[in-house]
């Protein structure tokens, strides 16, 4: 069997923050996908004390996920390997299974990358976002659904005076597989049932939710969130759903929605993310079980620590706070062939969590009007992914990743 534990061993004493001069000559890191948390990462890329990443790609979440999974660096116009995506929407416990079983993260194959790694980046909400009346917007559940659905196509309707501007609106959506998408059909398909014209089912390419793949006709496709953002701000009369980050959102106003569950109304503040995510469930504890094979009998239990699925909880139809919410997350791989890699992306990971990252008014997460994950949480995940555990799923832990050659 091939074996890299004494490589590994050797390399991991330079310590974890530590970085190979030659590596710091270079750009060599690659990442791209999610749309949504782009300004984030490309600040955080440029304020990296060294200058290992290449800049973030953006390219929608399901490029990015197809990216990853594949290791097709070309996807965000790279060459050698795809490091680490972001993406909304999250890999499909089927997409896990499949990557362990017969991909590029064969369990047992030696020449294999190794396993993959799923976890919460930060906290956000699916913002409604609209040009052409003055005043406040505020949507219910079934009016939010009648939007979304086609069935509504004028602010009249919603009782909203259009002022000046036109009264029928056009609705912007992204055209490409989009984990932004993906986060506003999965709440739709939760709550909507009769309110909407269609069946909404969670997909992450919105047309396909319509009969035909083929929206109303008051209907827009644009590309990623800066497509979305031009797109409403070339009409006279717009809304769609977006990133909450001010890149995108400068020019347009925010609907507040009513939760259908307490009744309440509420902005896409942080504080009112941060109430609906208080729902989702605990991330895997320290002391849950392990199970690395698809196959294996704990492999579906909700705690298994080993199984990247478990580490991001959903919240499609929060019981309190903004109703349209959920992470974007980031997809990495354990098991990496260059340490000074393995090692940058250690401490990527662990100033990205930060206290001081996470910081109200001074932090870059809030900063970009997205809502950093609990102590407990960042703590949970640089814990069990960065310093390690005896659970043994650091990146480059030299048990694991010692039978594996690993990624680029």
């Amino acid at each position: 069997m091939f074996n890299r534990n004494s490589l590994v061993a050797a390399l991991s004493a330079v310590g974890m923050l530590s970085l190979s001069g030659a590596a710091l000559a270079q750009q060599v890191v690659v990442s791209g996908g999610a749309t949504l948390p782009l300004p984030l990462y490309q600040d955080e890329i440029t304020n990296f004390p060294a200058p290992t990443f290449y800049s973030y790609v953006g390219t929608g979440s399901g490029t990015g996920k197809t990216a990853f999974l594949g290791n097709t660096p070309a996807s965000f116009g790279r060459t050698g390997a795809v490091h680490w995506i972001g993406s909304d929407s999250i890999l499909t416990a089927a997409q896990i299974s499949d990557y362990l079983t017969t991909g590029l993260g064969k369990v047992g194959n030696p020449t294999g990358h190794g396993p993959l790694i799923q976890i919460p980046s930060v906290g956000t909400p699916v913002t409604i976002s609209y040009k052409g009346p003055a005043g406040d917007v505020t949507l219910t559940k079934a009016q939010l659904c009648g939007v979304l659905s086609g069935s509504i196509s004028t602010w009249s309707a919603l009782g909203v005076a259009s002022g000046s501007a036109p009264n029928d609106f056009k609705v912007i959506y992204r055209s490409e597989s989009s984990g932004t998408s993906e986060l506003l059909t999965r709440h739709l398909q939760a709550v909507c049932g009769s309110d909407s014209a269609i069946a909404f089912s969670g997909k992450s390419t919105f047309a396909q939710e319509f009969p035909s793949s083929t929206p109303p006709a008051n209907f827009i496709a644009a590309t990623g969130s800066a497509g979305v953002a031009s797109a409403v701000n070339a009409q006279a009369s717009a809304i769609t759903y977006l990133s909450p980050d001010p890149a995108f959102t400068v020019q347009l106003k925010q609907a507040s929605l009513v939760n259908r569950n307490d009744s309440a109304t509420y902005a896409p503040t942080s504080e009112n993310v941060s109430a609906a995510l208080g729902s989702t469930q605990a991330l895997p504890p320290a002391n849950g079980p392990i199970e690395r094979n698809p196959t294996g009998a704990n492999w579906g239990n909700v705690n298994n620590q080993a199984n990247p699925f478990n580490w991001v909880r959903q919240s499609v139809d929060p019981a309190a706070g903004y109703p349209i919410v959920g992470y974007t997350n980031f997809v990495l791989s354990q098991c990496y062939t260059d340490a000074a890699v393995a090692n940058a992306i250690k401490s990527f990971l662990t100033t990205h969590y930060s206290v001081a990252n996470s910081a109200p008014d001074t932090g870059e997460v809030d900063k970009h009007k997205l809502v950093p994950l609990t102590p407990v949480n960042r703590n949970r995940v640089l814990a069990a992914f960065v310093t390690g555990t005896t659970a043994n799923l650091n990146i480059n832990n030299a048990t694991t990743c010692g039978s594996y050659a690993g990624r680029g």
